[in-house]
């Protein structure tokens, strides 16, 4: 039986549980601490007030982003600042196809690589794509986390069956 979200819990039972957004936000809310950030960062938090008693402010961080053109080529230089925006997008799916999407090494390398041309950025995408590799999916994606694991447990599992378990593991906690 999954414990109530509250101060009394310890933190070995928060860190055992799985907790929605919301519910991680109530929680922060019901103790005076700050409600900003994703799901880690809340449940980063909730775990210091949990072992200490206390947490620090989160430190707020401006996002600046340079003005970014409309039309992209090859040979483009990528700013500082820049982001992955539709325009950016629509011209990779141009160079890709329908099926391109910023997957986390083209997001990596757009808000990082400033200097490097858009080919640049397009030959790390191709050759992150063909590399075959398992891609490390961030702790804040539990969903996906389980049922890919869930998919090489059981392998020929559907993916009904996958989500059953998860609604399982949820309610379980």
């Amino acid at each position: 039986m999954r414990p109530e979200l509250t101060k009394e819990i310890t933190l070995l039972e928060f860190q055992q549980n799985y907790w929605l957004k919301e519910e991680l936000t109530s929680f922060c809310r019901a103790q005076n601490l700050p409600t900003s950030g994703g799901k880690l960062e809340l449940s980063e938090r909730i775990e210091q007030f949990l072992s200490s008693g206390k947490v620090e402010k989160p430190i707020v961080k401006h996002k600046t982003h340079s003005t970014m053109p409309k039309t992209f080529s090859r040979e483009m230089v990528i700013g500082k600042g820049w982001h992955c925006s539709q325009d950016l997008r629509s011209f990779f799916e141009t160079e890709f196809g329908a099926s391109f999407h910023f997957n986390g090494v083209m997001r990596d390398f757009i808000k990082n690589e400033a200097g490097k041309t858009l080919q640049d950025a397009m030959d790390v995408y191709k050759a992150d794509l063909s590399s075959g590799e398992e891609k490390e999916i961030s702790k804040q994606f539990e969903y996906n986390r389980h049922i890919r694991d869930f998919y090489k447990n059981h392998p020929g599992a559907t993916l009904k069956e996958a989500i059953k378990a998860w609604k399982e593991l949820k309610d379980r906690g």
